[in-house]
């Protein structure tokens, strides 16, 4: 397995936009192959579902099909995420073409409602007041793209260096996260 992969195809960012399929990717346990019939275990979702959504992304190289076995006549299909990371093309973020732009955004748009799920699963279980101060909010500060893309680095190089050995879940007293950050430009809603 990859670190990142780097999306260079518009089949990929297509594959990788609908948020079912991000969704699966999720359901990916570390770096263990899993097949269609456990990740739709873990999703409660129907196998032939999932089945459909994964033989998709291996078609674009998004999941590897990692090995194959036999069990009561059946074939079993393991699959993995191809990297631990998917990271869109540079280049492919600069152009006007629409289809690409459009599924820029629906990427954008699955990425932000898997957070926002995340978030409001949290809310709705959260046994104690400490979870809102593990959330940090601030807005109306006025940054120019360079800025914006300097602090974004900032950002990322400060997490990976603190979570880069934090993937051990059978260490004492651990919970899974789901670390973010955004930085949204503000736009006024139109009268």
């Amino acid at each position: 397995m990859k670190d990142i992969l780097v999306l260079r195809e518009l089949d990929q960012i297509k594959a990788i936009s609908h948020p079912y399929r991000l969704e699966i990717i999720e359901c990916f346990e570390e770096e263990q192959p899993a097949t269609a019939k456990q990740i739709a275990d873990r999703m409660g979702e129907p196998h032939a579902k999932i089945n459909y959504h994964i033989k998709t992304l291996q078609k674009v190289g998004i999941l590897e099909l990692i090995d194959e076995k036999v069990k009561s006549g059946i074939i079993e299909k393991y699959y993995r995420p191809a990297a631990k990371t998917f990271v869109i093309d540079r280049s492919i973020m600069n152009t006007s073409e629409k289809s690409v732009v459009e599924s820029i955004n629906q990427a954008s748009i699955s990425i932000f409602e898997n957070i926002s799920n995340d978030f409001y699963r949290a809310i709705e279980n959260a046994n104690d007041l400490d979870y809102a101060q593990k959330m940090l909010h601030y807005n109306d500060y006025y940054l120019t793209i360079e800025e914006t893309e300097e602090l974004q680095n900032i950002l990322k190089t400060t997490l990976e260096s603190y979570i880069k050995d934090k993937r051990d879940k059978s260490r004492e007293g651990t919970k899974a996260y789901s670390i973010s950050t955004l930085a949204i430009p503000r736009v006024k809603k139109k009268k």
